[in-house]
Parts: C-alpha cells; structure tokens; sequence
C-alpha cells in the first residue's frame, strides 16, 4: 500500500507523559518519517513517534534548543565546557554569531554535545520497541548568546537514525 504524505499533529495532552508540547509528525510517500519540535504542534514527543507505523523508517528528528530548554542548555554548556574548555572560551568571549571564526571552531565539539544530551537518550529509549537509534547529530545555524549566568547554544538540529542491525 502506498504511503501519502500526511503531517500529524498529536490532540492528546502530553502533560499525562511529562513531556513538552509541540510535537509534529510528519509521514513522506517515500517510506521514512520525520519528527519535528516545532512549538506549535501539540503532541508530546513520545505521541509524535507512536504516529509513525512500524514498516515506516523514523529517519530524523528536528529540534531547535532555546533558551526555554533549561536541562539541554545546561547539558551542552556542562559538556562543552569540560570536554572542550579552550574552544568553549574562546567562542564565549567572541561574538556568538554563526560566521565568527571562534564559533565555528566549536561546531564538531556541539555536535558531540548534542548527542550526549538527554534529549537524545529520550528518543533512543522511545525507539528501542522500534529497532531505531539516533546515530548523528547535524545543525545549521549555530550561535552561542551570552545572556546572563550562562550562555544560550542555538541551532537547527536535526538528529538522524539507523535502524539496528
């Protein structure tokens, strides 16, 4: 059976899974889906990944980290700062703009950030049933601002998977 392009929204309250709002799910013709934090939607994260049929490869997860995700900012800020204290430095006391020579020295150390984040560890968990894992981490747009005690990592991210062998 054909599989037609549908974008999901989830009706059902995510505050009954502890988890935020503003999942979306969205199903290509092509056999793969796509799960996007998209703040408007209205499912929970792990609503959005039981929308996806099991013969459907749940290929990508996109999310933009913002000020407002306080336990990944602080997983990013911890990680970058102990793993890579120098560039982290180096980036925070330059302008945080995505261009600036200091920032992007720091790209490859975000995206090894990002995948030590819990935000991960959910998702792999949600699709263990599944057969799936997140095994890559991709942004475009990173900028760090500094605002306040801590600094502010932003970016389109977008989270791959593999299905298990």
């Amino acid at each position: 059976m054909r599989i037609f392009v549908l974008l999901l929204s989830v009706i059902f309250s995510p505050a009954l899974f502890g988890e935020s709002t503003g999942w979306s799910t969205y199903i290509s013709e092509h056999g793969w889906a796509t799960v996007s934090d998209t703040r408007e939607g209205k499912g929970s994260l792990s609503e959005a990944i039981a929308l996806v049929p099991d013969d459907v490869w749940l290929k990508h997860f996109r999310t933009f980290p913002s000020v407002g995700d306080v336990t990944i900012q602080n997983e990013l800020h911890d990680f970058l700062a102990s793993k890579y204290p120098e560039l982290h430095n180096e980036a925070l006391a330059s302008a945080g703009n995505m261009h600036n020579p200091k920032v992007v020295a720091l790209r490859v150390a975000f995206q090894e950030a990002l995948m030590f984040t819990s935000l991960v560890t959910r998702i792999n968990a949600s699709l263990k049933s599944r057969c799936e894992r997140i095994t890559s981490a991709s942004f475009e747009k990173f900028t760090i601002r500094n605002s306040g005690n801590q600094p502010t990592y932003s970016a389109m991210v977008w989270l791959s998977t593999k299905k298990c062998t």
